[in-house]
């Protein structure tokens, strides 16, 4: 159950990579605060929705299997927009960064829904919930940081159009999440 486990938790981890990497994108400095302000609190989310899923059980995963990828696209999508959108407004020589806490809890909840739903199979794998919680919370928060300084980087080596490409990341990840599931069906 081990490998089962890290692979678990790698792939819930990889939403928060791809969505670290745009938004470090849109960073004009390196923020080391808010880098780990986000990396904290997208392990926690994960923690919690994990937790919850696992107690909620297996009744309300059909429901919020239903509107899932409605939620994240709309949460990623509005954060990408927001990013656009203040590329655009903002000054070349002006600086910035950081995360707002609107745009950190709405980021938060769209990149761990996912870990919501697999809490809801926990019981049926017979996986250890703290072990289980623990390595989510600690992959997901080191996903994250990598991403963002990544995000940062390319920001500083590509320049201003990258909170552009940033945003558009967040856009594009909603939208494939949306589109994944609609052709499933």
């Amino acid at each position: 159950m081990t490998t089962i486990a890290a692979a678990i938790a790698i792939g819930l981890a990889l939403d928060c990579f791809s969505v670290a990497l745009g938004r470090g994108m849109g960073n004009r400095r390196m923020d080391s605060a808010s880098a780990l302000k986000t990396s904290f609190t997208f392990g926690a989310f994960h923690i919690g929705m994990l937790i919850l899923g696992w107690g909620l059980g297996s009744g309300a995963a059909q429901l919020i299997s239903e509107l899932d990828h409605w939620i994240a696209f709309g949460l990623l999508s509005a954060a990408g927009i927001h990013m656009i959108y203040e590329a655009i407004r903002c000054d070349l020589g002006e600086f910035g960064g950081g995360i707002g806490i609107k745009s950190l809890l709405s980021l938060s909840i769209a990149t761990s829904i996912d870990t919501l739903i697999v809490g809801f199979s926990l019981p049926f794998m017979k996986i250890q919930m703290p072990v289980m919680a623990l390595l989510v919370g600690v992959t997901s928060s080191t996903f994250t940081a990598i991403g963002w300084y990544l995000g940062t980087r390319t920001r500083i080596i590509i320049g201003e159009k990258s909170e552009i490409i940033g945003g558009s990341i967040l856009i594009l990840i909603g939208l494939k999440i949306l589109l994944d599931h609609l052709l499933a069906c």
